[in-house]
Order: structure tokens, then C-alpha cells, then sequence
């Protein structure tokens, strides 16, 4: 490598850093989700298959700016089928103290109807802890496109199906 190609890497390199740390230090964690959960939809149903989730595990995080971060991951086994879908965090709001909605980016899928590039969303409701608090639910994960993404998580409207009891834990917090 020529001395003049690797100033221009290193100049870009270091130009870089300080643009990204800048970018963090304007914004801070407003509202954080996560949780490893698994539930069961038995028969019969509106879907007419048992549905089986196991797991939905999800971290995120919304920003002051209004910016979201995180992944989640979905295995799904309805009908005999398994699908498994993977992404990145776009959209994350918080309702009532304690129900996400969350939504992002598929840069993982097994299901071919469902293309790497679509988009997944689904919300969760933390029901609190301890031996007497009730179970913590989730809702199934819904697809389509950006629009759509955006539309869920912006909207306080409740599941359309379920939500569903869960085995495991969700944790939904926001900062005073």
C-alpha cells in the first residue's frame, strides 16, 4: 500500500471516531426493552395451527433524539413448519410504563414469503416480578414494509391477536 493510500485510510479512520462518539453523547437511553420468551398457541385457533414461539429474544433501545437501537430473533413453528427471523432495532416506543412496541429491520429469514430487507415488529408487556406478579405477555411478530414499521410502533393501539401469556422474562423500563 502507497504511503498516500494509507494517510487517506488513517485520515478517514480518525475523522470517523470523533463524528460517531459525537453522535452518542447528544443522546441518551429514554426507554429500553428486553426479554427471552416462549409461548405456545394451542388449537383451536384464528390460525388454524398450533403456533409456537420459542424463542422471541429481543434487545432494545429507544434514544432522546427519537433513534431506536437493538436486535431481535424469532423462531416460530406453526403447522410442522419452522421459520427463524433476525433484526436490527429501527423503532421502539413505551406505553402505559410498561408495554414496548418494537420493531425493525429482517436481515435474517428462513421463510421465503418474508424477504431479508421487509420489516418485523411485535410488542411486549412486562407485568412486573416476584412470585405473585402475573405472567408477562407478548403479542405474535407482524410483517410488511418501512411504512408499516413505523405506523406500529408510533401507534398505543393494543395487539390485534393476543397477546399471549409467555414463559421467560421481559423487562420494560424508561428514565425519569
Amino acid at each position: 500500500m502507497s504511503v498516500h493510500k494509507l494517510l487517506v485510510v488513517v485520515s478517514v479512520a480518525l475523522l470517523a471516531v470523533p463524528v460517531a462518539g459525537a453522535a452518542k453523547s447528544k443522546s441518551h437511553v429514554v426507554a429500553s426493552a428486553k426479554g427471552k420468551v416462549s409461548w405456545t398457541i394451542p388449537l383451536p385457533n384464528a390460525f388454524g395451527v398450533e403456533v409456537v414461539s420459542d424463542p422471541l429474544a429481543f434487545k432494545a433501545r429507544k434514544y432522546s433524539d427519537g433513534t431506536a437501537a437493538g436486535h431481535f430473533y424469532y423462531r416460530q413453528l406453526a403447522g410442522g413448519d419452522e421459520f427463524v427471523f433476525a433484526g436490527d432495532v429501527t423503532c421502539m416506543n413505551v406505553y402505559d410504563g410498561n408495554r414496548a412496541k418494537i420493531g425493525g429491520l429482517i436481515t435474517e429469514s428462513s421463510d421465503p414469503t418474508i424477504p431479508v430487507g421487509s420489516y418485523g415488529w411485535f410488542q411486549v408487556f412486562d407485568n412486573g416480578h416476584g412470585a405473585n406478579a402475573p405472567p408477562d405477555r407478548s403479542s405474535l411478530v407482524g410483517f410488511g414494509d418501512e411504512a408499516a414499521n413505523e405506523a406500529f410502533c408510533n401507534s398505543p393501539n393494543l395487539p390485534r391477536f393476543g397477546p399471549w401469556d409467555v414463559q421467560g422474562d421481559i423487562k420494560v423500563k424508561t428514565s425519569s
